[in-house]
């Protein structure tokens, strides 16, 4: 089972979605840093399980991390992990 982990981008307008960004496995001790998780939480994460909201802080820190933009106030963005 491989399990991609994705933070998504949706229109808070329509929910739709507009944009996922594949975040590398090897970013994930970092993400859980920047997301502020508990060790429960990122073991869950790492299996694939757990959809988690991100705010405007963590899209920001989340956007230095991957390289990439994608924070707007016009959406809504969730950070999430599932199998494949």
């Amino acid at each position: 089972m491989t399990i991609a982990y994705t933070i998504d981008v949706y229109s808070k307008v329509d929910e739709a979605l507009l944009l996922e960004i594949e975040i590398p496995e090897n970013k994930l001790s970092d993400v859980a840093e920047i997301m502020g998780w508990s060790e429960e939480d990122k073991k869950e994460f790492s299996l694939g399980i757990g959809v988690y909201n991100i705010n405007e802080n963590q899209a920001i820190k989340l956007e230095s991390l991957l390289c990439k933009k994608f924070y707007s106030s016009d959406n809504s963005l969730q950070i999430s992990g599932g199998s494949v």
